[in-house]
């Protein structure tokens, strides 16, 4: 606003000035009028560029009247120079005009252009942020395979950050070879190539990713690939879940059967003995040989018990209960264990939830996982227990020890039926607890580091009914 006000002092102040020169700069007839005639198209053009139509109208105008008084001078006498003159005031008007008018146009011009501009911007960042919100993984890849863009999505899956933007792509993934022949097949033939799987270390840790490459086109022309990336981690391990389910509900289902089968030859053994020992009390040799088969009907009979547990465990009644309270009974029944073995325990609960769950189940499920946990620390250690409430919808009870841990090779084995490290195990024990689990509709991980230690993770929800 200040800068017009300068502008149309500026303007006045030329028109005073140029005025006064035509007025009373000598004779009227001197060549130097000519000029100073020319003069006054310097404030109307002004006018006109910085206030367009209007601003050259009423500059015109303005000229227009402070120049008619010296037209009067030459009133009754008729010559070219009189003509001149009021063509003069016909151009003061044609000029302003004409150049209001293209200013105007101008003016018009660039308010649309700055629209479309806008327009252009909003659309671009309303873009930029559906591609952003988008929790996949977006990469826009040029013909010559360098990365143009990535959305937020792809640096959090594949662990980078801006400095992967210019990035070639075949470089940023040079481990895989699977995805550089997709990339160069889909460049090829310019057909999409989709459900690509491969793992990546991301930050020392290994992530399943899922790929999809699509052509990159515009006005018809080829522009590069748009690559979608996935991060299906945690579906694969839910699929390997649901596998080790189906096989242990399958394994369930027979090992009940196996159970029972065995249990009858079992009895009749145990009969026998107790018999020839009655008749053999007085051979010291046979019943040292007898003791043997007893120990080992016993023995096999602690596996078909256990069998039969895992086929179906035996369900009490269920009730609403605090996790956290089923686990500090635990820890009492447990106590005793857990001391001769030199372990220490450091328990927390946080927010301890109701829920509907097998109390007596349960704790045989917590019963196996801490036994587990204190037999990985023959020399003794630390295990801490956990308790918290998730959101609101489910408890997680997390058991960390400072045992030997597992071999990352034999993680995914140890809820395999049978399967055991320790020479007095049945192989059974892990096995049950995840039925138990399962049984409660929960979720059960585990993650250890050999040498460092082990973590039992038990997420189950919360339920009211």
């Amino acid at each position: 606003m200040n800068n017009k006000f300068k502008i149309k002092g500026l303007i006045t102040a030329l028109i005073i000035v140029i005025s006064l020169l035509h007025y009373f700069g000598g004779d009227r007839d001197l060549p130097i009028h000519n000029f100073y005639r020319l003069l006054y198209y310097i404030p109307i053009i002004l006018a006109a560029f910085n206030f367009g139509f209007k601003g050259g109208v009423i500059a015109s105008l303005a000229v227009s009247l402070i120049y008619s008084p010296y037209i009067l001078l030459t009133l009754g006498t008729f010559s070219a120079q009189t003509v001149n003159e009021f063509l003069d005031i016909i151009l003061f008007f044609t000029v302003g005009i004409i150049t209001g008018t293209l200013v105007e146009k101008k003016n018009l011009s660039l308010v649309k252009l700055d629209e479309e501009l806008k327009r252009y911007m909003l659309l671009e960042n309303y873009t930029n942020s559906i591609i952003e919100s988008i929790k996949s993984g977006v990469l826009a890849v040029n013909n010559d395979m360098f990365i143009t863009m990535a959305n937020q999505g792809a640096k959090e899956i594949l662990g980078v950050g801006n400095v992967f933007i210019g990035q070639n792509f075949t470089e940023a993934f040079a481990c895989c070879e699977s995805v550089k022949d997709s990339i160069n097949s889909v460049f090829k033939e310019n057909e999409p190539n989709e459900n690509i799987e491969i793992f990546i270390n991301k930050n020392g840790t290994e992530v399943a990713i899922r790929i999809n490459v699509y052509p990159l086109s515009f006005e018809h022309m080829k522009k590069g690939l748009v690559i979608i990336i996935d991060d299906i981690t945690e579906l694969k391990k839910l699929q390997k879940e649901l596998i080790r389910n189906e096989k242990l509900a399958a394994l369930g289902e027979l090992s009940t059967g196996v159970a029972h089968e065995i249990r009858n030859p079992l009895g009749i053994i145990k009969a026998i003995e107790q018999t020839m020992k009655n008749e053999l009390k007085d051979n010291s040799e046979a019943l040292k040989e007898l003791s043997i088969i007893d120990e080992e009907v016993e023995r096999a009979n602690r596996v078909v018990k256990a069998l039969m547990e895992f086929g179906k465990p035996p369900k009490g009644e269920k009730g609403l209960y605090p996790v956290g309270a089923v686990v500090e009974d635990v820890l009492t029944i447990a106590n005793k264990y857990i001391m001769q073995h030199g372990v220490k325990v450091k328990f927390s609960k946080a927010d301890d939830t109701n829920t509907v769950i097998d109390k007596e189940l349960l704790k045989q499920a917590f019963v196996n996982i801490i036994f587990n946990a204190v037999q990985a620390m023959p020399d003794g250690g630390v295990l801490s227990i956990g308790v918290n409430n998730v959101y609101g919808h489910s408890v997680k009870v997390v058991f960390e020890d400072t045992g030997i841990g597992v071999k990352e090779e034999n993680i995914d084995k140890i809820f395999n039926p049978f399967y055991t490290t320790k020479d007095e195990g049945t192989g059974l024990g892990l096995p049950i607890v995840h039925r138990i689990v399962e049984e409660h509709n929960g979720t059960i991980n585990v993650s250890s580091i050999e040498g460092k230690g082990t973590v039992f993770e038990v997420t189950l929800p919360i339920r009211r009914d």
